[in-house]
């Protein structure tokens, strides 16, 4: 009985079981102080995260774009030179002189090196599949869009080789996805040929004979995708046996890509010719195509962009130069008299390790459905900066291609009813 009547004296508890205001802000106060800490600690670990993803991922875009425009071949040359500056910038974490020859002065590795071996070769093969597929009239919106679909093949590995059941609505979402791609290839085919075909005599075989100049790059993209589905496939088995963790994620950043370099170095007279190809282009293809285009950037950022632009406020000591991001790379390039495509190909290996470094970061702090709808959203944001920074002009069969695939791409990332289910009820057994 004293200890009931002292709890009533104090005010903890009410017959009614209410609590009094008095202790209800004393218990809220810590709690809410407790939820902003969380909000903050949370904003500190996800935003240099989707910074580096959207920020890199995204500037990568205007870099790859500037390169093929000018030299459609340099696929290759651009995969060797992010390759290189990935290895060469996260070589010192795993760096140990004190390992010696026999062990490469590597540190001890987490996953055994046969391993790594042949994920590299799926590595190595998809990249270098992607960049060929530029060769043949692939633009960078349909390339963004094509390799959206990355699920349809995943799903077809996964059941057929996995064992794995998928539900009804990622089925759909696949089916879609499927539906977008092939709509979006053939209006682009189509869309190209009626351009060409627009100064000569219109041909009935037009839209066959440009499907098959795309066909070699349709194929290359599509066996870009099967390969990578195997190798996610193979990747989940690696991570099942060995774990994830950071230091996993990054072994795989630096193996990926440092045993890539053995075949570059094998291709060293092919990129080089291709890297004198690249600069014999900028002396006609870059001046050619940035004139062309002005007029976009002009109007999107003001008529009298070049003396009061925001690049112009920036960089006051450059007025009238800096009227668009082509000026402002002109104007480095004069400065430290670097060549122009040496500047694009630095840059664009810089933005691919910051969007790598992203993705990697993401996928350690969050789950897979996160993943894929941050990487949905990243090609999305990809496909609209494309046509707004190149002025590309996609037919409507494309954009409403370009619309079923993102559909898809979100419906794919929406988690099963079951799998919903079952994290409530985990949460309730917690509770109680």
């Amino acid at each position: 009985m004293t200890r009931r009547k002292s709890k009533k004296a104090n005010g903890t508890a009410h017959q009614n079981g209410s609590i009094p205001s008095q202790t209800s802000e004393s218990t809220l106060q810590p709690s809410s102080a407790s939820q902003t800490s969380k909000t903050t600690s949370i904003l500190s670990i996800w935003a240099p995260t989707l910074l580096l993803i959207f920020g890199g991922c995204c500037s990568n875009v205007y870099t790859l774009e500037s390169l093929i425009k000018a030299s459609p071949t340099s696929g290759p040359l651009i995969t060797a030179s992010q390759f290189l500056l990935v290895a060469l910038t996260t070589l010192p974490r795993h760096f140990s002189p004190s390992r010696g020859w026999r062990n490469a002065y590597l540190r001890p590795r987490s996953i055994p090196l046969r391993k790594w071996l042949v994920y590299t070769a799926y590595f190595l093969s998809i990249n270098i599949l992607n960049n060929m597929a530029f060769k043949y009239r692939i633009s960078i919106p349909l390339h963004i869009i094509l390799r959206s679909a990355g699920p349809v093949t995943t799903m077809a590995v996964g059941r057929l080789y996995g064992g794995k059941r998928y539900p009804a609505h990622k089925v759909v979402a696949v089916l879609l996805l499927f539906v977008g791609v092939v709509l979006a290839a053939f209006s682009d085919a189509a869309s190209k040929e009626a351009h060409h075909s627009s100064d000569f005599e219109p041909s009935a075989r037009s839209s066959s004979s440009a499907m098959s100049s795309q066909a070699p790059g349709f194929a290359l993209l599509g066996s870009a995708l099967l390969l990578s589905a195997c190798m996610g496939l193979y990747t989940d088995n690696m991570y099942a046996a060995h774990g994830r963790s950071t230091s996993i994620t990054a072994e795989t950043l630096f193996y990926s890509h440092a045993m890539s370099l053995p075949y570059f170095a094998s291709q060293a007279k092919p990129l080089m010719q291709e890297f004198a190809n690249v600069k014999a282009a900028a002396m006609s293809g870059f001046e050619t195509y940035e004139h062309e285009h002005r007029p976009l950037w002009q109007h999107a950022i003001g008529e009298n962009a070049t003396s009061s632009g925001p690049l112009a406020k920036l960089l006051p000591f450059a007025p009238g130069m800096l009227s668009s991001p082509s000026d402002l790379l002109a104007y480095t390039s004069l400065m430290f008299h670097i060549p122009r495509p040496v500047i694009l190909l630095l840059l664009n290996a810089a933005t691919q390790l910051l969007c790598i470094v992203g993705v990697n970061r993401l996928s350690a702090q969050s789950s897979s459905l996160t993943v894929s709808i941050v990487l949905n959203m990243r090609k999305l944001a990809s496909l609209v900066l494309s046509i707004w920074l190149f002025g590309n002009d996609l037919p409507s069969g494309v954009l409403t291609g370009a619309a079923i695939v993102f559909l898809g791409g979100g419906l794919y990332a929406l988690p099963a009813k079951s799998s919903v289910d079952t994290r409530k009820k985990d949460n309730e057994k917690k509770k109680v």
